[in-house]
């Protein structure tokens, strides 16, 4: 007979072996994950014949006025206060295109805004990524009555697959604005209130360009900019994100909204005039779109290979990028760029200073390999993180847009730039970048750093310390997806 104490540890086993069983299972899912995520977009592609025959820098250019002129939104409350303009000034058609949006402050404008134009007629298309989105927009009411809205549309990016993870990390990375045939903004900012407004003290720096279309051109940059929207609005992986029905709290948020509306006409009343487009805007010879591949796959770096090629084309260059991570084929071009006599510079965040922990600790780790391709390093600190994404072509073309010098934008990540010929706006961009210069220090041969006037000296925290200490070793494993 066997006694209850021979029952109990039988069952004790039983259980214990249950629990290794399902240990096991979970790491082995676990293991699965990861390598189904890591290992598919470790393999880098390169740009096909086809692009490369059909890319010509020369193209960028002309020695003449074109049919866009051009203005930069460098402040944050101005480009908040330019959103609004340009949605209450479209009459026909709006298209919205964001990495992130939030229901906070100026996220609240922006969906209000969108509201009033709806109801007033315009048609409104906005496509946002669907990670973000769902992280920051699942529980907003006021984003659920912009769905319910029969004159809005609302798709989302690259929804999550469950069998294919690396997916995930394939994400919408474009940031633009369109009204009607009339004008754009296009850039880095995401739709929420560190970038956008006058709502918290901590801000993010970026930039983003304004064009206006004088007379309507099927080789403008807005021709270009619309068809590539509607190529990727109409891709299979652009799922809609629709709502059945209206909501007590949706009915609450509606509300909200059209007060909303009414405070910010009266309190950013300049916005809700008619620009005078003439005077807010520069001529420009040339606008040119540059875009990744829309797809959700592991791209090809075309974008990338554009902006090299025509940074091959001049002889003094200056990138200003939030964080650089950079693979065999970025390090080989930058250092074939040095090598032809090109005086290439790169304006940075310090690790400091910087608002990416992945972006900073992987800079550290890979500093030195950075500066041996010739360039020089402007590490950057100011009062706010630099977020800006631009290059500067001697003294006409300049490039802004989403794009950061690292691989996630370079491979994986949709994002768009303008190339830009337009000596006044290169112009405007050069002394700002020599603003930032003096807000930096410099390695200098020696060894030693040159510190700028306006250099703000910063120390790292202890959590951030060893935050750091930990991505440094962690990051290198991952770092084609950072």
């Amino acid at each position: 007979m066997i006694n209850n104490n021979e029952t109990s540890i039988r069952k004790k086993s039983k259980a214990k072996t249950g629990i290794k069983i399902s240990s096991a299972i979970l790491a082995i899912i676990l293991l699965w994950l990861v390598l189904a995520s890591i290992l598919p977009l470790l393999n880098h592609k390169e740009v096909s014949q086809d692009y490369q025959a059909s890319f010509h820098p020369a193209d960028c250019y002309s020695d003449t006025p074109g049919t866009e002129r051009v203005a930069c939104i460098d402040d944050n409350k101005e480009a908040l206060l330019c959103r609004l303009m340009l949605i209450e000034n479209a009459k026909e058609e709006i298209l919205l295109s964001t990495f992130d949006m939030k229901e906070d402050e100026s996220g609240k404008d922006i969906m209000a805004a969108l509201l009033q134009a709806a109801d007033r007629g315009v048609q409104i298309k906005l496509l946002v990524d669907h990670a973000t989105s769902v992280a920051h927009l699942s529980k907003s009411d006021c984003f659920k009555v912009l769905a319910l809205h029969p004159n809005i549309e609302i798709k989302r990016y690259n929804p999550v697959q469950l069998f294919l993870p690396y997916k995930a990390l394939l994400r919408l990375h474009d940031k633009t604005l369109v009204i009607d045939q009339t004008a754009y903004l296009l850039g880095g900012r995401n739709t929420y209130d560190l970038f956008l407004g006058d709502y918290s003290e901590i801000k993010n720096i970026d930039r983003e360009l304004l064009v206006y279309q004088t007379e309507q051109d099927e080789h403008s940059s807005m021709t270009q900019l619309r068809d590539y929207f509607s190529e990727i609005w109409s891709l299979d992986c652009c799922k809609p994100y629709t709502i059945k029905k209206e909501t007590d709290k949706m009915k609450n948020a509606k509300e909200s909204l059209f007060a909303r509306y009414e405070q910010i006409r009266e309190a950013y009343a300049p916005a809700f005039t008619a620009p005078d487009w003439e005077a807010i805007t520069m001529p420009a010879n040339k606008i040119t779109l540059l875009a990744n591949p829309p797809e959700a796959v592991n791209k090809e770096p075309e974008l990338w290979y554009s902006m090299v090629e025509l940074m091959s084309q001049g002889e003094q260059i200056v990138c200003i990028t939030p964080y650089i991570i950079c693979s065999k084929r970025m390090y080989k071009d930058l250092t074939n760029l040095c090598r032809d006599n090109k005086e290439v510079a790169i304006i940075t965040n310090a690790a400091e200073s910087g608002a990416n922990p992945f972006g900073c600790s992987d800079y550290l780790n890979q500093k030195k390999k950075i500066w041996q391709t010739g360039v020089d390093v402007y590490e950057f600190s100011g009062q706010h993180s630099l977020h800006t994404k631009t290059i500067l072509i001697d003294q006409r073309m300049s490039i802004v847009g989403s794009f950061n010098m690292d691989m996630r934008s370079a491979y994986l990540d949709t994002e768009l730039m303008l190339a830009v010929d337009c000596e006044a706006l290169n112009k405007q961009l050069r002394d700002s970048a020599e603003e930032k210069i003096q807000a930096s220090r410099l390695m200098n041969d020696d060894g030693q750093y040159e510190y700028g006037p306006l250099f703000q000296e910063r120390t790292l925290s202890v959590s951030d310390k060893i935050k750091y200490t930990l991505l440094r070793i962690l990051s290198p494993l991952i770092r084609h997806l950072l």
